[in-house]
Parts: C-alpha cells; sequence; structure tokens
C-alpha cells in the first residue's frame, strides 16, 4: 500500500445531517460515495428538535474529523458552521432545505447527489463568518444575514405549510403581511463612523447578497473580502418603495431611495424596544441590542472548481 493510499484511508468524515430533510436515499449514497472515495468509518450524527446541531458539530471537532459535512436546511448549516469557526475543520454542504441561503450564495449544486460530490471532492474556499451578541446571549457566528424588521418579520409570518407546498413564492405571501407594520426605530453605529438615527423598515447585516428567489439585496457584497454590509431601507412614501423595487431590480442605487448600504468591520444597533430578528433565515428571538463583527477566514468551505478560492487558513 502507498503513502497516499494509506493517507487516504486514514481520513474521517462527520455527516450531521436532519433526518427530517434530506432524501430517503441520503444516507446509502452518502456511504456509498464515500466509500468510493477512500473515506474510512464515518461518524453518522442526527440533528433532532431539541438541538439543530450544536452537540453534533462540538462532538466531530472532539473527534478532530477531517472533514463535516452538513446536511438540511439553513439553520442545521448555520449551527454547523458557527461550530467550525476557527477549528480548520472544512465544511461540505448538502442543501436539502426551502432557501439554501448558503448553498446558493456559495453557487453549489442543490440536487442531493450533486452535492454530495462537490461536498466530498470541491475545492476550498475560505470565507469571512460574521460574529453576533444579541442582549446578554452567547455570541455565534452566521455565514449569510442577520435581519431586523421588515426581514424578520417574513420569516416569522411565514407558514411552514405553505413553504413545503410552494417553495420561495411563500415568502413573497408572508412579505404582504409585514408591509403593514411599522417601522422599527433604531440607532445603528458602523466601526467608529457617527451613530445613524433610522425608522427603518428593514436593517441588515450582510456577509452575502442573495436573498430567496435569487434576490440581490446587496450588489457586490462578498464573502471573502473581510468586511460586513451593512443594509438599512426606511422608505417612508409610496414613491420610496418604488424606487426601494427598482434598487432590487437593477441593483443599482436610485438618487432617493431611503437607503444606506455600507461596509465596515463591526457594528452595534440598539432598538428602541425589541423586535424579533433573524439570523440566515431563521428568527432566534426578540431583541434590544445586536452587536456584529466580522471574522476573516473562519471557514473553508467545498466548492466547485469555478469558485474556489486559495485556502488560508
Amino acid at each position: 500500500m502507498t503513502s497516499v493510499e494509506q493517507a487516504s484511508q486514514s481520513r474521517r468524515c462527520a455527516v450531521i445531517y436532519n433526518p427530517t430533510k434530506v432524501s430517503d436515499q441520503f444516507r446509502t449514497l452518502m456511504e456509498e460515495s464515500l466509500q468510493r472515495k477512500g473515506w474510512r468509518e464515518t461518524l453518522w450524527l442526527e440533528t433532532s428538535v431539541e438541538d439543530p446541531g450544536r452537540a453534533m458539530t462540538r462532538q466531530a471537532v472532539t473527534e478532530q474529523v477531517d472533514l463535516v459535512i452538513g446536511a438540511g436546511g439553513d439553520g442545521t448549516i448555520r449551527y454547523v458552521a458557527d461550530g467550525l469557526a476557527h477549528t480548520g475543520i472544512p465544511l461540505g454542504l448538502v442543501p436539502a432545505g426551502t432557501g439554501n441561503l448558503l448553498a446558493r450564495n456559495m453557487d453549489l449544486p442543490l440536487e442531493e447527489i450533486d452535492a454530495i460530490d462537490v461536498a466530498l471532492d470541491g475545492q476550498l474556499r475560505v470565507v469571512d463568518l460574521v460574529r453576533i451578541t444579541v442582549d446578554d446571549r452567547p455570541p455565534e457566528h452566521f455565514a449569510v444575514m442577520a435581519g431586523i424588521g421588515v426581514d424578520a418579520m417574513m420569516m416569522d409570518e411565514t407558514d411552514e405549510d405553505l413553504k413545503d407546498k410552494v417553495g420561495s413564492a411563500a415568502y413573497f405571501v408572508a412579505a404582504a403581511k409585514a408591509l403593514g407594520r411599522l417601522p422599527v426605530r433604531m440607532t445603528v453605529q458602523l466601526d467608529t463612523n457617527r451613530a445613524l438615527r433610522r425608522h427603518a423598515m428593514l436593517c441588515v447585516i450582510g456577509n452575502v447578497g442573495t436573498l430567496r428567489g435569487n434576490l440581490t439585496l446587496i450588489p457586490g457584497a462578498s464573502p471573502d473580502d473581510g468586511l460586513l454590509d451593512l443594509y438599512i431601507a426606511s422608505p417612508r412614501r409610496f414613491r420610496h418603495w418604488v424606487k426601494l423595487a427598482l434598487r432590487l431590480i437593477t441593483r443599482r442605487a436610485k438618487k432617493d431611495d431611503q437607503v444606506d448600504q455600507l461596509q465596515g468591520k463591526r457594528v452595534r444597533i440598539i432598538i428602541d424596544g425589541k423586535d424579533n430578528y433573524q439570523l440566515d433565515g431563521d428568527v432566534v428571538g426578540e431583541s434590544t441590542t445586536l452587536f456584529a463583527q466580522i471574522q476573516p477566514g473562519a471557514l473553508a468551505i467545498h466548492v466547485p472548481a469555478q469558485a474556489a478560492s486559495e485556502p488560508q487558513l
């Protein structure tokens, strides 16, 4: 046996998966691919309603596996990415949810068998994560976006049964309900800049720019530029909403569209009162203060070759 073959057989992979999201054939397909590619005994870890992935990722890190496959929806992937931050263990994604936000922003295949191939054999792309602390809760990382206002309201209002039936269209149904709500009063300070006071319908801290339905909310946002993107929309009149819609469609700023789009390394948002917030598409709870800071190069992800960048862990 050659040294290359010995090294191949010494590799170990952990598969953290949501059994309610993946297909009935997932485990069989995964096992066949792992065996064919020379991975030795696999660590299989199912998520649950009580624990969507935290303890499973901790176990994978403790056992010092060489690769973690995360298979499930946006919530599962967020918990796995959070647990792998700064560990040096790469992540392979098998998207199995409705939104699949990180997978879409990384140009990953959405078909299960194709995603398995990239998750095991893709090239490494080193990306940033955003570390967020909400009120007095423990800090955690997200990979896509955190949002307050209409963004979180849409997630909170979205009917899960409708999501299963019509997919991303369910979020537009929820958006129609959310637009009837009042703006959120907040104070926002980016880096050491002067604080902004806004009555915002939407405030998003982004690591990438694309939403569900392939809408680009933050053009130019990059997951590996060492910066977080801040997007605040504060429309007050009908014409502002029209310009906001045109901005989304054309991906270009419009004069007097009441949008602040900024970049920095850290941001603090203080809400007047309380409001729901979402992380990577999941409404987590209510908040009064959010502090977010970019974590450059915190995670390596397996991506198709054309989307890869030089790993710098």
